[in-house]
């Protein structure tokens, strides 16, 4: 896949919730934005990276350290919760994978935004927001953010080959989910829905 193929398949309209309902884990429900604002949830910003890499387009991916949280030691895109002064979602993805891993949006090409997307054991609405460059830029780690960084091949995601129903433990106890399994790394949740709605953008 090319930057080309990207550029194109950013054209047609997105998915929306049909390409998240792959990867979707059985205790979640695809909610209407009216029933996710009432829950008053924290607003955050991802930013979904692809890059030039041996097998085409790459997607960047980070894994988060252990420490005491709903997401500890799960693989997950740079990205955070909204401050004041980021004036976007957008902004906010721009300014957490600046400090997560060292992507400075001056070398990165937008792409577009990929669906929203509610995570409720966190109680996060999510943006992802898609970015592009020639090769995969030199990464600096927040070491207490970031245990290390990886990335898999678009065409990969996009075949499905990686998928498998896997079990996890959650805030719910342990369950069976889709995910995507890359390397002994295992991609769940609501990383491996909004990958699931961009290789959607493919089929």
């Amino acid at each position: 896949m090319t930057i080309t193929d990207l550029k194109k398949a950013f054209e047609q309209p997105l998915p929306g919730i049909k390409g998240h309902q792959l990867l979707m884990p059985s205790y979640r429900n695809a909610l209407r934005l009216e029933a996710v604002q009432a829950k008053s949830p924290r607003r955050a910003g991802v930013l979904v990276h692809l890059f030039e890499g041996a097998q085409g387009l790459e997607v960047l991916l980070m894994k988060r350290p252990v420490y005491e949280g709903t997401h500890s030691g799960q693989i997950s895109f740079p990205g955070g919760g909204y401050e004041e002064g980021d004036g976007s979602l957008q902004g906010t993805a721009y300014r957490e994978a600046f400090e997560e891993v060292g992507l400075c949006k001056e070398d990165l090409l937008s792409i577009g935004a990929l669906s929203w997307l509610y995570i409720p054991p966190s109680n996060f609405y999510v943006e992802p927001y898609v970015t592009y460059s020639e090769q995969c830029p030199e990464l600096v780690l927040e070491e207490k953010e970031v245990a290390y960084t990886l990335s898999i091949p678009l065409s990969k995601i996009c075949d499905r080959s990686l998928l498998r129903d896997t079990e996890v433990m959650t805030k719910y106890g342990a369950l069976k989910v889709p995910a995507f399994h890359w390397e002994g790394d295992v991609i769940w949740g609501a990383t491996a829905m909004i990958l699931g709605e961009l290789s959607a953008l493919f089929s």
